[in-house]
């Protein structure tokens, strides 16, 4: 095709054919220009034709696209419609090859079985395609492939997808196995999906484990999340990649509220991605939470498909229950998505903790290239200041203070390293404190730049080492708790049996857990009398929380603890009797060397009871107690307490006692209790206690 001969509107470049061998107005070919031989009528006639020519050709053409046009739009529905010969064709395919019966297709649609039945545990219709999917997988299959012959949309919003967009990991699955028709199922464009794809980058996948937080109901048991590793990333630059999180939708502030809503699929689970630094910054600088990093070893195919079903999942809700479908749980259904041959929830109980998906998923072979540990912005500091000296410290308040100017350090004996210490603390516990504040202080911004200032004349080098790797979460004992023990109250002796669903107490081995966090979740204690073989209710705790935070001069934190459940309490020497008890109380913790942990609380006491005088008893107390490690394997408890209620049921109680676990292994623990409790009346009796603890 050449250019030659192009109507100047024409939008195609058409040749213009030569007539023949003979060319017009060529002088060679004869006097006055003529080609010889042909009448003078004729060649005008020729010539008048050849230079209209073009305008015929391009108005055929156009008339014929018009047409053309005309008949597709008039034709449009019936073409991009479920072809019925072809979508017949689709579904005996996939008939024939059970696909909604397949683990895949499950998966995709979060089908679990119900009965005979399934059931999805999406709880949006808009992720279905039929009226019935959320419970019949082969309607939900058939009424996809139909939505496969839709029109073509003429708008990329991501609220009017086209379905090939909208349930893109469908396509793409039901693509690999149908081998659709291009002619007869034409594949339609994701500008949008592919747009995300590409500021994603993905090339790699890391789950992550971010510390148990008890000040966060959501966040008590710890939380997991993914992080979409970009390509060319290192550990450093890996804060810039995008995290994956599943979380309930809500704005609640009010813990209990949020905490009944949450065990009650009170509110809308959703997913969503947004920078990683973000998260990294409200767990270590906001929330003071280490965080674990574990690199997965996934193919760049296997993210994709991953990255397609979350591209499905976009603003698509489920109910989100605080012990099952949590993070934890629907964080793994996307790593099945991914790798189908995977089965990490086949292994998982009832209640879904996050601590221990991570178990699950270090546990399976292959899966975890490697594990790195972001330790908190507080986690950092705290080590910072264990590294100086008692002088050292004196010079980092002074400084914090604004008592003392950083240029008076070059006037002292101490060294470049000593003295680039101290300007590296002090500005990190500066920095703590704007963190904290809740208003800018202009004084404590001009201390900031003072200390900047005079590090920057000093050494380049860090004098200060990084904080061990603690051990890791999956390290520590399983959260899921049987109690078996013997022992012997004032004159009874019995058997003792508790169960304890979750999560982890101040006796129970440390390593993997937040030091100082008790959380115990509906304990259950049965014992039987030896003497007139009674079974007894010993206690039922709802929930028992204890947070021994340690203060230092540099920290100031409070503790604090909160219990409720039935207790079997004692009222005299002889009888005890079943009540509803809420305790809660606050105080102060230190730890006098590296391995004592010493506390002491102000606390209050609200007994609820059919035996009680007036049914109720109010009063106030207080408990004071020292953990001691010997070892990694033993640990002690001494304590006292009292006791004195003035409201309702009056009576005051004492008691002293010491308990120690020895650990025989990761999962199997002993544990010794002896303990006295003091009535009034002089009257008093004796306990001793010896279980064995099971974990798993």
């Amino acid at each position: 095709v050449s250019n030659h001969g192009n109507h100047k509107g024409c939008p195609y470049n058409w040749a213009i054919p030569r007539l023949g061998n003979h060319r017009v107005g060529n002088p060679k070919d004869g006097q006055d220009g003529q080609p010889q031989g042909l009448p003078l009528q004729f060649l005008v006639i020729m010539t008048l034709f050849n230079s209209f020519l073009p305008v015929i050709r391009c108005t055929i053409i156009r008339c014929t696209i018009l047409i053309r046009c005309t008949l597709l739009l008039c034709l449009a529905p019936n073409l991009y419609a479920a072809e019925p010969a072809y979508l017949h064709t689709l579904l005996n395919a996939a008939s024939a090859q059970r696909l909604a019966d397949q683990r895949e297709w499950h998966i995709l649609l979060h089908y679990q079985t119900s009965g005979s039945g399934y059931v999805s545990e999406v709880d949006d219709p808009r992720f279905f395609t039929a009226p019935h999917g959320k419970t019949n997988p082969q309607a939900e299959l058939a009424a996809t492939l139909n939505a496969f012959f839709a029109p073509p949309k003429t708008t990329d919003d991501v609220q009017n997808q086209h379905p090939q967009c909208a349930f893109i990991a469908r396509y793409h699955w039901l693509n690999q196995h149908l081998r659709f028709d291009p002619l007869r199922l034409p594949p339609q464009a994701c500008p949008r999906f592919d747009d995300w794809l590409a500021e994603l980058q993905p090339a790699g996948l890391s789950l992550i484990f971010p510390a148990a937080y008890l000040n966060n109901p959501s966040s008590m048991f710890g939380h997991t999340l993914l992080r979409i590793d970009q390509t060319n990333q290192t550990e450093k630059t890996r804060i810039l990649a995008y995290a994956l999180n599943y979380a309930a939708a809500t704005d609640e502030k009010n813990g209990l509220v949020f905490a009944v809503k949450g065990i009650t699929g009170g509110y809308p689970g959703l997913f969503s991605i947004m920078p990683y630094y973000k998260k990294v910054k409200e767990y270590s600088d906001l929330e003071n939470r280490d965080v674990w990093e574990y690199q997965l070893d996934f193919s760049l195919e296997e993210i994709h498909r991953l990255l397609r079903h979350i591209w499905e999942l976009d603003d698509i809700y489920f109910e989100y229950y605080f012990f099952d479908e949590n993070c934890a749980y629907h964080l793994l259904s996307l790593l099945e998505a991914a790798r189908p041959t995977l089965h990490l929830r086949d292994t998982l109980p009832d209640w879904v903790i996050p601590g221990e998906t991570v178990r699950t998923v270090v546990a399976t072979p292959g899966l975890v290239k490697k594990a790195v540990f972001r330790p908190a912005s507080t986690t950092q500091l705290r080590y910072r200041l264990q590294q100086l000296s008692e002088q050292q410290q004196d010079w980092v308040q002074t400084l914090v203070a604004g008592q003392t100017q950083p240029e008076a350090l070059s006037e002292t004996a101490l060294d470049v390293d000593n003295r680039a210490q101290i300007l590296e603390a002090a500005y990190d516990y500066l920095y703590y404190q704007h963190n904290k504040a809740k208003k800018t202080d202009k004084n404590r911004t001009r201390r900031l730049r003072q200390l900047l200032v005079a590090r920057s004349h000093l050494s380049e080098t860090t004098p200060f080492s990084a904080p061990p790797n603690p051990p890791r979460p999956e390290q520590g004992h399983t959260s899921f708790r049987m109690t078996m023990g013997l022992g012997r109250d004032g004159e009874q002796s019995y058997q003792s049996v508790q169960l304890r669903p979750a999560y982890h107490d101040l006796m129970d081995p440390q390593a993997g857990y937040t030091p100082g966090a008790q959380i115990n979740f509906l304990e259950l204690s049965l014992r039987h009398q030896t003497e007139n073989s009674i079974l007894t209710l010993e206690h039922l705790k709802v929930i028992d929380i204890v947070s021994l935070a340690a203060r230092d001069q540099f920290f100031q934190p409070f503790s604090w603890k909160l219990n409720t459940g039935l207790l079997r309490r004692p009222l005299d020497k002889h009888t005890r009797s079943l009540v509803y008890r809420t305790n809660g109380g606050a105080g102060l913790s230190y730890k006098p060397t590296a391995n004592m942990l010493g506390y002491g609380f102000l606390e209050t006491d609200i007994d609820l009871g059919g035996s009680l005088q007036d049914h109720y008893a109010l009063g106030l107390g207080g408990r004071v107690g020292l953990f001691f490690d010997i070892g990694s394997r033993w640990r002690g408890h001494l304590y006292g307490t009292t006791q004195h209620f003035k409201l309702g049921h009056t009576q005051s109680v004492q008691a002293l006692g010491l308990e120690q676990r020895f650990s025989l292994n990761q999962n199997h623990a002993l544990h010794f209790q002896l303990g006295r409790r003091y009535f009034d009346q002089d009257a008093s009796t004796s306990q001793i206690e010896l279980n064995w603890h099971w974990y798993f």
